[in-house]
């Protein structure tokens, strides 16, 4: 998974965050930003599994995000929508395992005679790892 989104998003949180925290008042929103920023960076390391069990987090600081910076709350949403769709991006399911096929010759081989029955069904066991 592309997790830049993630990166960038946390980035703006932090920078926002910091300069939010000039003033008192601006601290009250400055110290949630930063601590959500190095979540959302932090994040951006973990993997698709890990991912996934804090998608809800994700979430909800890419919510926050987008109420007060906005571009990081937008980017965060991006990400956080692409996660199912990234994730399954790369699985073929017209695929089938290699063994199905490897079958398929060992049977063909059998039935033009090129290897008997014994033979086929010791390499049969193999392919199976039975």
């Amino acid at each position: 998974m592309n997790k830049v989104l993630l990166r960038i998003s946390g980035i703006i949180a932090l920078v926002l965050g910091i300069t939010y925290c000039i003033t008192i008042i601006g601290a009250i929103v400055g110290v949630p930003l930063i601590v959500g920023g190095s979540k959302m960076m932090g994040y951006s390391n973990l993997s698709d599994s890990e991912i996934l069990d804090r998608k809800n987090s994700i979430l909800g600081w890419s919510i926050f995000f987008l109420f007060v910076t906005v571009i990081g709350g937008v980017l965060g949403l991006i990400y956080y929508f692409s996660i199912e769709t990234n994730l399954f991006s790369n699985i073929n399911i017209n695929t089938k395992p290699s063994y199905i096929q490897e079958l398929r010759e060992l049977d063909e081989l059998r039935k033009q005679g090129l290897i008997n029955e014994k033979e086929y069904e010791a390499k049969k066991k193999k392919i199976l790892d039975i």
